[in-house]
């Protein structure tokens, strides 16, 4: 027996197992260099608290310095950061254990402040937009929300900044799986779980954002949904890419990410010029040694701006976006098929009803239950002004999970509009429990209780709306009617 050999694995198996869950660091003690290098890359640093001075800037009516937000007199501190900075990076802001993204990023290409992804459609500073769990889970590890709520975390909201090994070699208790031994399908979901984005992801039943564990099939737990004919590049669509390249429609199998991408490192021209030659023969190329700069080329993304990524197609030459529209229909990608039910709720969530409606009213039928389809379906139905069948369907939902805020919040509405605004009340405040960030619903709230004859928890409502969202004018006029009366 190799005595040495044997006490390193007794030390590693103790170390990495004196907890659930382990942070990196863990691992260094058997895996310093790989653990040193990891460090450095893009994946370690997607996310933490905000260390040291932001650069001051004024841009779009906000100023940034010190660390804060400034807007209309307004001041948001921005305590944690997402996003490596290789391309951009977004902030957010904390108040009373919840967590909302800030309008304000930083991009690393021009050196400059500008306004975060989807903000420029907003007419107004909008600093309640909800950090949920599925979406930090991507940039952060061991993440600590507050059950019962959308947004709610302890704080820190997350034990690790950035992509811990847990989340690609699985829990430390059964010390790590390598994902190159694992089938294909097993193997790529590792990568998938956060670069396959889709136009749509649906949950499968049963199952959240942490469901799925590497070692399984991503498939297992969400579906992704692109739309037929779109050749466009989004933020995290690395692997829709490359499935459409000839080089993965050609290799099959034997390409995937870790062909050429060292998860623990970042690779250099010399060694992407060396994967390449393992299947093309490379002569001397007029333009140069960098096969990346001609065949994988940087281009703009559909879902933000002042942002480029790198084309994982592998065209020939480099391509124009060829985004399909946004009513074409929508296939699973992979091109496995799709349930009726994980049809319908992608057509709902990507606004086209029409052609979600009869999805969702036969997966009702068939699973009354799945509260996932009673509020999308309520939600049409409520959208089409068919009232009466959307309050039935959001009551059966919350009769099956109390703390869903789509469901109470619309069945408020719907109260609302039939004038039992005392019913409604306590449906938007246990929402605004869970999401105090709910700007139009607590202006309604406030409406509701100012007809209950409850000025002081009205202006109380409002209040406190505006500390949290100050540019929302809705509530800063009816606070002002309120007491002008």
């Amino acid at each position: 027996m190799n005595t040495d050999k044997t006490n390193a694995v007794f030390i590693c198996v103790y170390l990495c197992s004196s907890v659930a869950y382990g942070v990196s660091s863990d691992c260094a003690a058997c895996h310093r260099e790989i653990y040193e290098r990891y460090r450095r890359t893009p994946m370690a640093r997607s996310s933490g608290a905000t260390e040291g001075t932001l650069p001051s800037a004024s841009f779009a009516g906000y100023r940034v310095h010190d660390n804060v937000l400034e807007f209309d007199g307004a001041k948001k501190a921005l305590p944690y950061f997402v996003g490596s900075g290789a391309t951009a990076r977004s902030f957010l802001i904390a108040s009373e254990g919840f967590l909302f993204e800030a309008p304000a990023a930083f991009y690393s290409r021009t050196q400059k402040w500008d306004l975060a992804p989807g903000y420029e459609k907003y007419g107004y500073p909008y600093v309640t937009r909800p950090i949920l769990p599925g979406c930090l889970t991507c940039h952060a590890s061991f993440l600590q929300p507050v059950a019962g709520t959308q947004n709610g975390f302890r704080t820190p909201p997350f034990l690790e900044g950035g992509v811990a090994c847990e989340r690609c070699h699985g829990a430390n208790e059964t010390h790590y799986l390598n994902p190159v031994k694992l089938s294909a399908e097993r193997r790529d979901s590792v990568c998938a779980q956060c670069h396959l984005s889709g136009e749509v992801r649906v949950m499968r039943p049963g199952t959240d954002w942490q469901s799925y564990h590497p070692g399984d099939r991503l498939s297992d737990s969400v579906t992704a949904f692109v739309r037929a004919g779109a050749r466009g590049m989004q933020v995290t669509s690395h692997v829709e890419n490359l499935a459409q390249s000839k080089c993965k429609q050609a290799s099959g199998d034997r390409l995937w990410c870790g062909t050429c991408h060292d998860p623990h490192g970042v690779p250099d021209v010399v060694e992407i010029r060396q994967k390449c030659a393992g299947c093309h023969a490379t002569g001397t190329c007029k333009r140069g040694s960098d096969c990346v700069g001609c065949h994988m080329p940087k281009a703009g993304v559909t879902d933000a701006q002042h942002v480029v990524y790198t084309d994982h197609s592998i065209p020939r030459r480099a391509r124009a976006a060829g985004g399909a529209s946004k009513d074409a229909a929508l296939v699973a990608f992979g091109g496995g098929r799709a349930s009726g039910r994980d049809l319908g709720l992608a057509y709902a969530i990507a606004g086209q009803p029409a052609r979600a409606v009869k999805l969702l009213e036969e997966a009702e039928r068939k699973t009354p239950e799945d509260v996932e389809v009673l509020i999308y379906l309520a939600e049409i139905y409520r959208n089409g002004n068919q009232g009466d069948r959307a309050e039935a369907l959001y009551r059966r939902a919350l009769r099956l999970d109390g703390t869903q805020v789509t469901a109470a919040v619309g069945l408020g509405a719907i109260l609302l509009q039939k004038g039992r605004f005392r019913e409604a009340i306590p449906l938007w405040e246990g929402a605004l429990s869970r999401n105090p960030g709910l700007d139009l619903t607590r202006t309604n709230l406030a409406m509701a209780l100012w007809q209950a004859g409850d000025l002081r928890s009205a202006e109380a409502t409002l209040v406190k709306g505006l500390e949290l969202s100050p540019g929302f004018r809705p509530a800063a006029e009816l606070l002002r009617r309120l007491r002008a009366r």
